[in-house]
């Protein structure tokens, strides 16, 4: 038996040995590590065998920061780089590095002895999360959507309506209180006095003369006045991501009140309590960051989909929308744009003439343009977004598979 003691001036009580276990029948070696524990007190030693880990030759010495004071330096414990990033690993990292950080965490404590671990309250903390390493291991596998710039999609329910659901959605929380500080007063007005409203939308131009117009007729039907104030708060985000868009990459984001003038329509009746909320959601760093911005995007196309057309009623079975006016708005390509729905689980077809029907689209979409030469030409037919279960979400491609020559 061959024995590796590694002795350290701070622990002189505790020596790491190995001894080398008898050939197996497959002729194989195999060390096992032991524990020599003696205690002067009692003068006894105690050997036990230790689990496989990693030895260092000298005892890790701890950074401790200056207190400020004396009260300080016995309560609070040392803030260093190292704990920052094991924060932010355990917030934000995945199950293989948090497993990393914890294993790291225990040798630091095996190196500082069993006395301080007993009495360090960081110690006993990190030694109570311990069990939870088989929690973890316990949670679901993560799923290609979970680091994407995406809203969570709630695959649990039997209402289409809810696969994204407004408090997903709306920001800050609950929906139905932000969504009831949306000004729609002036909509209402143009159009019960039967006057245009102007948007710098496009989506929201072409749908807010039906959607008040429905309200108006039934001012006691909640959901319809719920339709109007979703619309306004979309036009909110697309007007946020318009100015967002126009500034510099690498610049943080102003607060709200430094924003310029007519950058949100009717800026008196929107906070800027609220805009600093909904900016500090999809953009927590202050950057427009291109997953920030994505986010954003694809929050608002979700959103189209709770807005229905001139005559389909929400719960039907199907949430549609026509993304063109979205990709003018938000500057996207309408490949971009039809990639983005097919991210949140849309098939992206064209309508059937008995659909378009069905959806009161049937005028909108059969009109004609008179070109150059005076002569009448049918506008394309555009491909809709649609949300229908079985809901079905683009697999992640493996590669192409490679080939082994014999």
């Amino acid at each position: 038996m061959s024995d590796l003691l590694l002795h350290s001036s701070d622990h002189p009580t505790i020596d790491y040995t190995a001894a080398e276990s008898k050939t197996s029948d497959a002729g194989e070696k195999h060390m096992k590590h032991y524990i020599a524990l003696f205690d002067p007190v009692l003068n006894q030693l105690k050997v036990i065998e230790a689990r496989r880990m990693t030895v260092r030759s000298s005892v890790r010495q701890l950074e401790a920061a200056p207190p400020d004071s004396d009260e300080d330096a016995e309560t609070k414990p040392a803030v260093t780089n190292y704990s920052s990033r094991a924060a932010l690993t355990q917030a934000f990292g995945t199950k293989k590095s948090k497993k990393a950080v914890q294993s790291i965490a225990e040798n630091r404590l095996l190196a500082r002895g069993a006395d301080d671990v007993a009495n360090n309250p960081l110690s006993n903390a990190i030694l109570s999360s311990v069990p939870d390493e088989v929690a973890v291991d316990a949670e679901e596998p993560e799923t290609p959507r979970t680091h994407k710039p995406l809203p969570p999609a709630d695959l649990s329910t039997d209402d289409i309506t809810q696969v994204y659901p407004l408090a997903s959605l709306v920001f800050p929380g609950p929906a139905w209180t932000t969504l009831s500080q949306m000004p729609v007063a002036y909509w209402r007005d143009r159009i019960s006095n039967k006057k245009e409203v102007k948007s710098t939308s496009r989506f929201v131009a072409n749908r807010v003369a039906y959607l008040t117009k429905s309200h108006l007729a039934s001012p006691s039907d909640e959901s319809l006045l719920l339709n109007v104030q979703i619309l306004r708060y979309i036009q909110l985000l697309i007007e946020i991501s318009v100015y967002i868009h126009r500034l510099p990459r690498q610049r943080p984001i102003p607060q709200p009140e430094k924003w310029p003038l007519k950058t949100i329509t009717e800026s008196s009746s929107v906070s800027n309590s609220l805009l600093a909320k909904l900016t500090a959601h999809f953009f927590p760093n202050s950057l427009p960051t291109t997953h920030n911005t994505t986010l954003l995007h694809t929050t608002i196309l979700a959103l189209a989909l709770h807005i229905p057309p001139p005559s389909l009623k929400l719960g039907v079975g199907t949430l549609v929308t026509e993304p063109t006016d979205l990709a003018l708005d938000l500057a996207l390509e309408q490949t971009q744009v039809r990639k983005l729905y097919r991210e949140l689980g849309c098939k992206i077809e064209s309508a059937k003439d008995s659909e378009l029907q069905r959806w009161g689209l049937q005028k909108v979409i059969g009109k004609k343009i008179v070109d150059a030469d005076g002569k009448e030409t049918a506008l394309p037919k555009p491909k809709f977004a649609k949300l229908s279960f079985p809901i079905h979400f683009p697999t992640v491609s493996q590669g192409r598979p490679s080939t082994r020559r014999r």
